[in-house]
């Protein structure tokens, strides 16, 4: 074993391996790269992590540089959770501190699972009302901050957290809080690596607030830090700088989230239209109804999982070509009911349409299997998150389609589109046979092509999911000189040594882009 796997192994309750087969395990998540890291730290505390750390910024400081990037179920798609060091997962972090049911107020390790939460949560008649997947952990949502489809009407992850602890780059501790500017004063007064944190943050927001304000729908950098002072300036709290940092300003460990009355089941409607524009109008119809979510899906999806005997039960009728419209409504039963038959009221010009009943609710459940069939519908290829999560506002969708297509004729690539219409949150997961080079190069002349149509039209890669690595490489030369400036100045500030996943969400470039592409398609199942 390596002397650097023996001492930490010597000064933590975890454990710490160098073994090639775990190093292998965790070479890979739910983005396109492969990336081995030497060692893979498996903390059962929070003073596990602190030792692991303070150990590798000693050794940076020293000029032995190990970077760190910090793991929950390994289900990231920006590639922010791998590293040619050290990972450290947090999948041992998994437990609930504590339940205050009364207050709604729930302490937690932060590599515990979005599932296990709301199942814990749900006697109590309390959840958090996040769509994510079930597995991935409550500091992987932090760290990512996603954009779901639920987010217009419950405000996704930022919502719900409270307060979390975080262990920073020297391996201390701070612990977020709402601070008036007298404790504010205090804080920045204060002896220690965190009062000087505190101290240069404010400073930087005082010249920096402006620009920061004006930054919208987007994920990268650290966008998150225009919202530390709140409240006309009354009150300051950090919290906000880790939304969407993907653990490189700091390894959260716990947090305390408040959680909401457990929601109504929704009611559904499914449509499907011969063209964009109609489609278009009955979803913007389905949204003065104020629903849950409304979701858009081109129909060349369900003819791609059709051929792989996955076609909806729905989807009763000869799949044409055109688009399909999911509208879900969670308000009380009744009021629910009401507002799905106006929408049926209005889809004259739908093909096919489908009013969830007690007979075919199974069917509407059942309805994403042929969305899992069309991403993972061929083992010698994968449609990998690439394309995905970019923000784009839905009345530019109709040109975003146009130039679609002639990328389409361009790569001999289909791209379907699909995602949320209300967060104007969207996904292309067009096929790739990873082995070939030309296939792999073609990847990233797509993302790049991709960004270069979204800025067009105002749209966003990173508007729902954060840059991580692999969108870092186009989206980073793109960014304003005073916005690198600024994020820039932010991650000095909390990690001088940059030990802290160094190559995400700033300059990963192209060359190691291409060399650390995976070859091989993904083992687990594409979501």
């Amino acid at each position: 074993m390596n002397k650097i796997a023996i001492y930490l192994n010597r000064h933590i309750t975890g454990n710490v391996f160098d073994n090639d087969s775990i190093l292998e395990a965790y070479s890979v998540d739910d983005s396109l790269l492969k990336i081995k890291p030497r060692f893979v730290a498996l903390p059962e505390s929070t003073s596990d992590i602190r030792k692991i750390v303070k150990f590798v910024n000693q050794l940076a400081e020293k000029k032995y540089y190990l970077p760190i990037s910090v793991r929950g179920s390994g289900l990231s798609k920006s590639g922010a959770d791998l590293s040619n060091g050290i990972i450290i997962s947090t999948e041992k972090l998994n437990h609930v501190r504590e339940l205050d049911a009364h207050d709604r107020l729930v302490h937690v390790q932060a590599g515990i699972t979005l599932g296990k939460l709301n199942a814990v949560l749900a006697p109590y008649g309390l959840t958090i009302p996040v769509f994510a997947n079930p597995n991935d952990t409550i500091g992987s949502l932090i760290n990512t901050c996603p954009r779901d489809k639920y987010s217009n009407k419950y405000g996704g992850i930022v919502n719900y957290i409270d307060r979390v602890e975080v262990v920073l780059s020297n391996g201390d501790l701070l612990q977020t809080s709402r601070l008036s500017k007298g404790k504010l004063n205090g804080k920045i007064r204060a002896k220690g690596y965190e009062g000087e944190i505190y101290k240069k943050v404010q400073s930087l927001l005082t010249e920096k607030q402006e620009q920061l304000d004006n930054i919208k729908n987007t994920r990268e950098g650290y966008t998150g830090a225009k919202h530390i002072v709140r409240n006309n300036g009354s009150v300051f709290d950090m919290l906000p700088i880790f939304f969407a940092s993907e653990g490189t300003l700091g390894i959260i460990t716990e947090v305390i989230l408040r959680a909401v009355p457990s929601t109504p089941r929704p009611h559904r409607i499914f449509a499907t239209f011969p063209n964009l524009e109609s489609a278009t109008k009955f979803a913007d119809f389905c949204l003065e109804k104020e629903p849950l979510s409304v979701e858009i899906f081109d129909n060349k999806i369900f003819q791609t999982a059709e051929e792989f005997g996955k076609k909806p039960d729905l989807l009763s009728k000869k799949i044409e070509n055109g688009y399909l419209v999911l509208a879900s409504f969670n308000d009380k039963s009744r009021k629910s009911r009401k507002k799905v038959r106006k929408c049926q009221k209005f889809s004259s010009k739908s093909n096919n349409i489908i009013i969830e009943t007690l007979d075919n609710s199974q069917d509407f459940d059942d309805f994403e299997t042929s969305l899992i069939s069309f991403l993972n519908d061929d083992p010698k290829t994968e449609r990998p998150n690439l394309l995905n999560d970019f923000y784009l506002p839905k009345e530019n969708l109709n040109k975003f389609i146009e130039e679609i297509k002639k990328i389409e004729k361009k790569y001999k690539k289909t791209l379907s589109l699909f995602g949320s219409y209300d967060t104007e949150n969207f996904s292309l997961r067009p096929s790739f046979e990873l082995k070939k080079v030309e296939e792999r190069r073609t990847a990233l002349s797509l993302l790049q092509e991709l960004n270069t149509i979204l800025k067009a039209l105002d749209g966003n890669l990173t508007g729902g999911y954060p840059e991580g690595r692999l969108k870092s490489i186009v989206t980073y030369p793109d960014l304003a000189k005073d916005r690198k400036e600024t994020y820039a100045k932010i991650k000095e500030i909390f990690d001088p040594n940059n030990i802290l996943g160094p190559e995400s969400k700033t300059n990963y470039d192209t060359r190691s882009a291409v060399r650390h592409l995976r070859t091989e398609t993904n083992q687990g199942i594409i979501s």
